[in-house]
């Protein structure tokens, strides 16, 4: 009986040693485990830090951005302001017209000449303006679409 009960503790020892084998795999199994996820944490804490640098980029973008806004508000006044100036010439020009037609009849062919002269000076002034105009206006609206693709492009990442 003594030897039953030997071979008997003896075979569970050897369970016991194989369970414990086995839960030493499991153990190891874990710790592996647990070193994938100190790696995806780094990753992620890696990703974390790109985008925060890309939304410190964003920002920037955002401010040049609304730096680029109030240039082109500075620039819609601007034009405002000439296409005023240029009604104004428009307007003083006619009544020049009319005042010399109507006042000045016995000085007709100077004044003619002294008109002419300062309409062509004037139409040239006229049409170096309008150019800066036709040039503002078509960069207006290729920024305007050059901001629209921007913001399209930031929307869509």
């Amino acid at each position: 009986m003594e030897e039953l009960l030997k071979k008997f503790m003896e075979q569970m020892n050897n369970r016991f040693d194989q369970v414990d084998q086995r839960f030493e795999k499991i153990d190891q199994r874990f710790d592996r485990m647990d070193q994938r996820f100190e790696k995806m944490d780094q990753r992620f804490d890696r990703m974390d830090q790109r985008f925060e640098k890309m939304d410190q980029r964003l920002d920037r973008m955002d401010q040049r951005f609304e730096k680029m806004d109030q240039r082109f508000d500075r620039m819609d006044q601007r034009m405002e302001g000439l296409e005023k100036d240029v009604k104004e010439l428009k307007i003083g020009q006619n009544q020049l017209k009319d005042n010399l037609i109507h006042g000045l009849g016995p000085y007709f062919e100077q004044i003619e000449k002294h008109i002419d002269e300062k309409t062509d000076g004037i139409r040239e002034t006229i049409k170096g303006q309008q150019n800066v105009i036709d040039t503002l206006s078509a960069r207006s609206i290729k920024h305007e679409s050059e901001l629209k693709e921007f913001k399209r492009m930031i929307k869509n990442q």
